[in-house]
């Protein structure tokens, strides 16, 4: 059973430097994902986050060639990890990619499993929800109304979701 963060607190509570530094390298050591995460945290260049969460849209939502995976797994994964990292303008370009890149294979291919639509909404939902916290002439209004139009038209109600999320955003906006 994984440490809890209490745990983990506790355990290296008495750690020194050096014994600290071994854990810390051991991490590095143990996976690409722990190098990308300690490089993004300690060299402020969070690129290679960046560019597996692009690896990973186009794995799962690819729009040409080869056909796309649409399993999200993978693409969730490396949002999360771009977003413990990312500027809050910097995770809205992120969230709304990955509901971009959906939307395009959408339009490529047609209808999927409901599963990949409630993940896009809520990704969606989640950049608005970072949007309000932006000044209001930083919110990319022309890219999230297209985004909403280029969503029309497909099944379990995502549009109407699209739709509904996004005129709340807008009426909150106003209102303020």
């Amino acid at each position: 059973m994984p440490l809890t963060l209490t745990q983990l607190r506790k355990s290296t509570q008495e750690m020194d430097a050096p014994e600290l530094r071994g854990l810390i390298e051991e991490l590095f050591k143990a996976n690409v994902t722990n190098k990308r995460l300690l490089t993004a945290l300690l060299e402020g260049d969070s690129s290679d986050l960046l560019a597996k969460l692009d690896s990973e849209l186009l794995r799962a939502f690819r729009d040409e060639g080869r056909m796309p995976t649409m399993r999200v797994g993978g693409a969730k994964k490396a949002l999360a990890a771009y977003l413990k990292v990312a500027s809050p303008m910097q995770a809205l370009d992120a969230e709304l990619r990955y509901v971009e890149a959906g939307i395009r294979c959408l339009n490529a291919y047609g209808d999927w499993p409901e599963n990949n639509y409630s993940s896009m909404e809520k990704v969606f939902e989640s950049a608005l929800k970072r949007a309000r916290t932006l000044d209001a002439d930083a919110v990319p209004h022309k890219r999230l109304t297209a985004l909403v139009k280029d969503g029309g038209g497909f099944g379990y109600g995502f549009s109407d979701q699209l739709q509904w999320l996004y005129d709340e955003f807008m009426e909150e906006l106003e209102g303020d």
